[in-house]
């Protein structure tokens, strides 16, 4: 396709195409600092499209604020909800997220290793030989659910509604969501569902994470009901998201260079390494967003005191001057900073979990000599904000079958 003038990263076409890296590689080029009108009397907002300058502005606290949202759409959160950790900047940041720290710290999940390996060998073991599947919802989807619901404490029977609640969550998407008022349908549904398990806990605690949650202080303070709740949709839906739109993409990632595939099987421990490339290569989580709580110049043009400014996640792991040969999938990159589960403060509250189930996914199809086979090309979420798959029709066989 041909590079409009002055692309749109509103055109939800361009992510479900496919097609959004030729916009951002256009982007970072010729306006790195681009304006980007909105629909439906929108006030618009400033796109930063290259790696140094979108790590700047997440580390630029006092310049650029999370309290009025992260997502494009101007929703403020109100009451309670504006005190929730996705919309508190440091300093006050910090200790929300400790609360969650004990159970999300790399030696606890490291713990998890075993049940990992043992929820992974059982979806392999389904699917094997079986023919033709949509490996999303037989497995990316429900591998990190499972594994979070066990992380929180929530019954393991109540997954596939815990999946529903979470494709619901992505207004955009017809197939997902009627609109923006089934998305908040199914946030409050997930609200009401922790909240009963909340009083469950509160009888009879145990070590998990609503546990640590319903009974942690944050600056001696209990958290509030916005914070809780906010709390459950991060980690239930980021959390979710994360995870399968990595193992969906990065499996896509690997049927598009054999070359990986075929130095996995050859050396299973390479997987760490690939695991960050396909955190590179997919971009699990395509932007953030910030408001300037001041005027701030960047690239000639200045962003104005309340402006929303864009960070571009998917355009910064793209970036020639952050990465050698950046439009290129290669396995075993190293050094890898990349931005795949954002960056700073506000980083992916999950990202060892998911780190560790992926590797394990891969290391587990090498070691026992498995073949995921990919049917066709995937369907892909009509999102800007999520790099999400919904459908990749997949066979998994034995290799010498």
């Amino acid at each position: 396709m041909s590079t409009p003038p002055s692309p749109d990263l509103m055109d939800l076409d361009a992510f479900e195409g496919g097609y959004d890296h030729e916009l951002f590689a256009h982007l970072r080029e010729h306006d790195p600092l681009h304006w980007n009108a909105e629909p439906d009397g929108g006030p618009g907002f400033w796109s930063v499209t290259r790696y140094q300058d979108v790590v700047a502005v997440a580390n630029n606290h006092s310049a650029f604020t999370v309290a009025q949202g992260t997502q494009i759409p101007s929703r403020r959160a109100e009451g309670e909800g504006a005190r929730s950790i996705h919309h508190v900047d440091p300093p006050d940041h910090g200790p929300l997220r400790r609360v969650s720290t004990p159970h999300l710290r790399p030696v606890k999940v490291k713990a998890l290793e075993p049940d990992i390996r043992t929820v992974i060998d059982e979806l392999l073991d389904k699917h094997v030989g079986q023919g033709t599947f949509n490996f999303v919802h037989e497995i990316s989807a429900r591998l990190p659910v499972v594994m979070i619901s066990r992380l929180l404490g929530a019954p393991l029977e109540d997954c596939d509604r815990i999946i529903e609640w979470t494709n619901r969550m992505s207004p955009d998407d017809p197939e997902h969501s009627t609109g923006p008022e089934d998305a908040v349908a199914a946030r409050n549904e997930i609200f009401e569902y922790f909240r009963s398990l909340e009083d469950q806990r509160r009888i009879a605690p145990a070590d998990d994470l609503i546990s640590a949650l319903v009974n942690g202080s944050a600056n001696g303070k209990p958290l509030t009901r916005g914070e809780l709740d906010a709390y459950y949709l991060i980690i239930m839906v980021a959390g979710n998201e994360t995870t399968r739109n990595l193992l969906s993409g990065g499996t896509y990632a690997l049927h598009q260079n054999p070359q990986a595939w075929e130095a996995l099987y050859q050396q299973p421990a390479k997987s760490r390494l690939a695991v960050e490339e396909m955190l590179r290569w997919v971009s699990p989580i395509i932007c953030m967003r910030r408001n300037a709580t001041r005027d701030v110049e960047m690239h000639g043009k200045t962003i104005r005191q309340g402006d929303k400014v864009v960070m571009w996640f998917t355009s910064a792991n793209r970036d020639p001057r952050a990465f050698e040969r950046a439009d290129e999938f290669i396995a075993d990159r190293h050094p890898n900073d990349h931005l795949g589960f954002g960056w700073g403060e506000h980083a992916c509250l999950g990202s060892n979990l998911a780190r560790l189930e992926a590797r394990l996914f891969y290391s587990r199809l090498a070691e026992r000599n498995l073949r995921l086979e990919v049917m066709g090309g995937p369907a892909r979420l009509r999102s800007n904000f999520f790099r999400g798959t919904k459908r990749l029709d997949v066979r998994l066989e034995h290799r010498h079958a």
